[in-house]
């Protein structure tokens, strides 16, 4: 059966996209209030896990994107269906006469970000911490000079300059909507003299670079994400989700939970995101 879907120009317009920062937490009732909005599948996916806190996380995760997605869907959240690519990118199924609402979720440590535009974009966000294995990691999913500019590095400015390479390049492979593992070398950034990514192209082509913007998110202490999305865009802002507990009431069917919304950055038009091509995803 269809669900019902609103047009969600209002509250997304061509060239915006929206990124959505939610906490993740330990606590029971939350978990409980949303688990009842998961599908059979998602439940079961979550079953499995051994650790409490590894399936609140999960939980959590999975009731914020459907809380969030319902709401530019105008339908419960319950309702939602989602499907995979041949790739296992999720996507929402479409609705009838609905919008194309695309969207990139991305979850870390206590914290789970979600992209959502009209156009292709995808999200990454990791926590940083000390990795002793990242050099390895980097010979074996980014470019040769990538790792070399990586190597010539020390202490906490090769630690910042990993994970953001990682965030963006994870980010650019999402937003194309094909496999990660495979795929994160054929993304090519070169490192500027303070260590910041700038997208180059895509197995070689330039012209890949040219069309996409990859920007940097650091959403809270300690982690950093990117943001990636095809060009033009216009203005990209966040907003973070709280959770209210399993008693609240919604304000509204389009305010479900409560949300701060804040300008994330100054970046306005496709001018200066040409200008500025750092491109974290």
């Amino acid at each position: 059966m269809m669900h019902r879907c609103m047009d969600i120009r209002a509250g997304l317009s061509m060239g915006e996209i929206h990124v959505w920062t939610a906490r993740l937490f330990d606590d029971d009732r939350t978990t409980a209030g949303l688990l009842p909005i998961l599908d059979q599948e998602e439940r079961a996916r979550a079953a499995k896990f051994s650790f409490k806190r590894d399936r609140t996380r999960f939980i959590q995760a999975h009731g914020f994107v459907r809380r969030i997605v319902a709401g530019y869907a105008d339908a419960d959240a319950a309702a939602l269906i989602f499907a995979r690519n041949r790739f296992g990118k999720p996507y929402l199924v479409s609705c009838a006469n609905g919008p194309n609402l695309q969207f990139s979720v991305s979850h870390s440590g206590d914290y789970c970000l979600l992209a959502v535009r009209r156009d292709p974009v995808g999200i990454d966000v990791e926590k940083m911490r000390d990795l002793p294995q990242a050099m390895d990691i980097a010979q074996s999913y980014f470019t040769p000079s990538e790792s070399k500019a990586l190597a010539a590095l020390r202490g906490t400015a090769r630690r910042e300059a990993f994970f953001v390479s990682w965030t963006h390049k994870q980010s650019t492979v999402k937003g194309l909507g094909i496999g990660l593992g495979a795929n994160l070398g054929r993304a090519e950034f070169d490192l500027d003299p303070a260590a910041r990514p700038r997208f180059v192209g895509w197995d070689g082509d330039r012209s890949v670079g040219q069309s996409w913007s990859i920007v940097r998110l650091d959403p809270a202490p300690g982690y950093v994400a990117a943001v990636a999305s095809v060009l033009p865009f216009r203005s990209l802002t966040s907003q973070s989700w709280s959770h209210m507990g399993a008693d609240s009431r919604p304000a509204s069917r389009r305010d479900p939970y409560s949300y701060d919304r804040k300008p994330w950055t100054s970046i306005g038009n496709c001018a200066m995101l040409l200008h500025d091509r750092r491109g974290d995803l």
